[in-house]
């Protein structure tokens, strides 16, 4: 992650600008609909060990029930505190969901191998991709899912021009942060060992895709 990145995620970007923006973009939706039909889909055994990587605020859970995680032991985490908060919020005290929030960075995570299924949903973007693959191939012992955001070939960067957002998102508009081809990404997990296993999408504004991506950690020969 540059370091004005770092800056905008961990200090300047308030939860409620980025919570309004995804929320207007259909975003917010579609990410949370990619994720609880992945858990129906493949879910993992009840007591696995869940892994959400740049958690940010929960707004996922504001469209979905958290109780698909009631199986799991779930961890959330990121680099802002306050978003943890405000995920927290959303989901009540740990009771019916485990669950834990822990202040991390990804790309020099103190969290420890062990997960049985890592997620990261619109992280990758917006940190060095390379060493984001490698901590969330590091951290997990069996599955990985990545979220990331497709967009027509006449949009270089996730921010639409045309497209106002609300308060602090702005900041994203003056520093550079690329987008994933989804190809590339299915290229750089089976390096790690990782093999792809499942796909999805769903459609959103500005003629952008939400593409979930699902890995499994091949036997080892």
């Amino acid at each position: 992650m540059n370091q004005k990145l770092r800056e905008a995620w961990s200090r300047l970007i308030r939860a409620e600008d980025y919570d309004k923006h995804m929320a207007a973009i259909g975003q917010a939706e579609a990410n949370a609909r990619l994720v609880s039909e992945y858990f129906a889909a493949a879910p993992p055994p009840d007591g696995a060990r869940i892994l959400f990587l740049g958690a940010g605020t929960g707004q996922m859970f504001d469209f979905v029930s958290p109780t698909f995680l009631r199986p799991y032991h779930t961890t959330f985490a990121d680099i802002n505190h306050a978003y943890l908060q405000c995920l927290s919020k959303r989901i009540g005290p740990p009771g019916e969901v485990r669950y834990v929030t822990i202040e991390d960075d990804l790309e020099e995570s103190s969290l420890q191998p062990g997960f049985d299924l890592v997620v990261a949903v619109l992280v990758l973007e917006h940190v060095d991709r390379r060493k984001g693959v490698a901590t969330a191939c590091r951290l997990s012992d069996l599955r990985i899912l990545v979220v990331t955001q497709q967009h027509p070939e006449s949009l270089a960067t996730s921010m639409t021009p045309h497209r106002e957002v609300p308060g602090t998102m702005n900041v994203l508009r003056e520093i550079a942060h690329q987008l994933i081809p989804v190809a590339q990404l299915r290229e750089e997990f089976p390096r790690y060992g990782f093999a792809f296993s499942y796909t999805a999408k769903k459609d959103v504004a500005d003629a952008k895709e939400m593409i979930a991506s699902g890995f499994e950690k091949r036997p080892q020969t």
